[in-house]
């Protein structure tokens, strides 16, 4: 019996020890494998970041690269890595050793904070800097009131960030940093940038010191380069840091406030073609701190766009406009400015666009403040923006109208005395005594009494209708955008509180009064003569490519706005006209090889400066060439110029730049044909 209890007990004790033993290999499998596993997991923090596109390049018609993008190493802060908010010590210490490394490398980091300090050590807000101390001030930053001094907001600063260990000087720098670091909105998804385009040397010692420079990181960005900034900067445009207002804009669209953007011309018109698809990177951070990246999506390349531009007579036409400016400006200082436009007259391609002063797009951003500073405003594109008063290059349009409307034709003659006489109250002047002429010779002579009494005879409604029939007044279709001009008319002086006359109305026939258009719509109206009534849309793009060139995304194709059903022996007289412009007048064209027919234009207007007015005369020309079968249309404005006939050096230079690329073209075909 006592046999049977104690194996019994031996058995029950067995099981237990086994059942301990079995809970306890479990327990450990937990603790070692699973419980080790799910730890692990946590200690691993991760997040998804944007990964930016390289931006697609700009190229000319023939290929030549005009704004491209070169990959540049960045130094940015991991916000997983970099300390926390709780470790003020340790992050301000951080920050310093880095701006430490930049100084002894002479290196630049980016330092935007509006307070400066003085070589004796006193604080002022930069010059210029208004809004960012405004920002500074603001709820968004130290919630100051918007008095607050330059001292006020250092001292606020240095509260804030715990600075009160470091020098002036430390303590400012430190500050700048944090002040980007809010600005550019810091975080999970979005690194602070700390430096750009920072040297493979300054990089690599980063990377070795990680231990020093905690969740500092160097990551490549794509930046914009060009070969030559100073080709078509008003037509290229600005790609610049992306603003708080676009960001608010685009941010659905995946922008992040370190992103940049194109602010005007082609980079911002076409910004969604060239901008690119942002990509995605996972980055992981362990328990030990170790940072490790995983791409999730490729970032897809900007398209790149093919302009109408041709850069060799883009440079022509930059050239020979700075170039006349310049020579103006030894006798009179009032020439300042101008700007010229050549269109392919078969399509309205715009081949050349140029605007004076100009800058240089490569040293744009440290010139910034400086040019947008600037009286004579070298940013403003004139060739689309500006309007002017065409003068006598609207007879052209005049004679037309009067032909057309059978109001005059090839045997109607007036005779010039110098003065018109049909009003006993109103006796505007003639540039000179010319007799009894026809209206080719009307044209020639630019004899404001014959057009005078043909606008008479027109009335100021006939007048309109043509003008917009040349696209005078009307928008060209460019894609940067443009000013639309006016139309001197009843309408528009009823708008102004003016009565019309009948002096407005003749005034209207010689391209004054209230006529206002810019030299692109010069150049259309050009290109319609040359066309002889045919009015195309004009643009600056001629097709888009993807990234690698393989597909063509769009190709332009000429598009008709308007055309007018004109006499060809109207026509014809026209021409005549034009090309003894080009041909026997002041306006040089000899070193052209081929005719040329013309039509020149002066005006008078009244310039501010220094606290009076100053009259002075714009000089203005439209040009086609060659006169028998057009193929180029140019337009000139040069404000201050002595006349219209003075401004056709720069016409002739883009003509002269154009034929001797069209015969190179020939020869080389003529040389490709197998003779016989």
């Amino acid at each position: 019996m006592r046999r049977k209890t104690s194996k019994k007990r031996n058995v029950a004790v067995i099981i237990a020890i086994t059942a301990v033993f079995a809970a306890f290999i479990v327990k450990l499998w937990n603790i070692q494998i699973v419980s080790a596993g799910e730890a692990k997991q946590a200690a691993v923090k991760g997040t998804e970041v944007s990964v930016e596109p390289i931006r697609g390049e700009i190229l000319d018609r023939d290929g030549n690269t005009l704004a491209t993008s070169k990959q540049v190493r960045t130094i940015v802060f991991n916000y997983y890595a970099f300390p926390g908010s709780g470790e003020s010590e340790k992050r301000n210490e951080i920050i310093l050793n880095l701006i430490s490394l930049f100084e002894r490398n002479k290196a630049e980091w980016v330092d935007e904070l509006p307070i400066k300090v003085s070589r004796k050590g006193n604080l002022y807000f930069s010059k210029g800097k208004e809004n960012e101390a405004d920002y500074l001030r603001s709820s968004a930053f130290l919630d100051l009131n918007p008095y607050a001094t330059v001292q006020n907001c250092f001292d606020a600063l240095v509260k804030k960030y715990s600075l009160e260990n470091y020098t002036t000087e430390q303590a400012r720098n430190i500050a700048s940093v944090y002040y980007s670091m809010v600005k550019d909105g810091f975080n999970s998804t979005t690194p602070y940038v700390f430096a750009k385009d920072v040297s493979a040397a300054l990089a690599s010692d980063i990377k070795e010191k990680s231990d020093v420079f905690t969740g500092v990181d160097v990551q490549v960005k794509s930046v914009r380069e060009y070969p030559d900034g100073t080709v078509a900067p008003h037509i290229l445009g600005i790609v610049g840091a992306i603003s708080a207002e676009e960001y608010e804009a685009k941010k659905n669209d995946g922008y992040s406030l370190n992103d940049t953007i194109g602010k005007n011309g082609i980079e911002y018109a076409y910004e969604s073609e060239l901008r690119g698809t942002a990509g995605k990177k996972l980055i992981t951070t362990d328990s030990a701190g170790n940072v490790s990246e995983k791409y999730i999506d490729l970032p897809k390349n900007g398209n790149s766009v093919i302009l109408t531009i041709r850069k060799d007579l883009q440079k022509a036409a930059q050239n020979a406009l700075r170039n006349l400016i310049l020579e103006f400006q030894a006798d009179n200082p009032n020439v300042k400015a101008g700007a010229v436009v050549a269109m392919d007259t078969k399509n309205n391609d715009i081949l050349a666009c140029a605007s004076y002063p100009s800058y240089n797009l490569s040293t744009y951003s440290k010139n910034a403040s400086k040019l947008n500073t600037d009286a004579n405003k070298p940013l403003w594109n004139r060739a689309l923006l500006s309007t002017y008063t065409p003068g006598s290059t609207i007879k052209p349009a005049v004679a037309m109208a009067g032909l057309e409307e059978k109001i005059i034709d090839s045997d109607f003659y007036v005779t010039c005395t110098g003065i018109y006489t049909h009003y006993d109250d109103y006796r505007p002047t003639c540039t000179g005594v010319h007799g009894s002429l026809n209206v080719v010779y009307a044209l020639y002579n630019s004899c404001n009494i014959f057009f005078y009494e043909t606008s008479r005879l027109l009335g100021i409604e006939k007048l309109n209708d043509y003008f917009t029939m040349f696209g005078l007044g009307e928008e060209t279709g460019v894609e940067i955008g443009e000013s639309k001009g006016t139309v001197d008319s009843v309408e528009l002086r009823t708008e102004k509180g003016e009565l019309w006359t009948p002096g407005l109305t003749i005034q209207a026939g010689i391209g004054h009064g209230d006529n206002q258009f810019t030299p692109v719509q010069l150049c259309t109206y050009a290109s319609v003569i040359a066309n002889r009534g045919v009015r195309y849309k004009a643009h600056f793009v001629k097709s888009i490519m993807s990234s690698d060139y393989s597909e063509t995304l769009y190709s332009s194709q000429s598009q008709i706005l308007s055309k007018a059903d004109f006499s060809d022996s109207n026509w014809d007289l026209v021409y005549d006209g034009m090309i003894l412009v080009g041909t026997k007048s002041y306006a040089d064209f000899s070193s052209v090889p081929v005719t040329v027919a013309a039509k020149t234009g002066t005006t008078t207007v009244k310039k501010a400066g220094n606290g009076s007015k100053t009259e002075v005369n714009n000089g203005l020309i439209i040009a086609l060439a060659p006169a028998d079968d057009p193929q180029i249309a140019v337009a000139v404005v040069v404000e201050g110029a002595t006349s219209g006939g003075s401004t056709a050096p720069v016409a002739s230079a883009i003509m002269e730049k154009f034929f001797e690329k069209s015969q190179e073209e020939k020869e080389a075909q003529t040389e490709g044909v197998l003779l016989k």
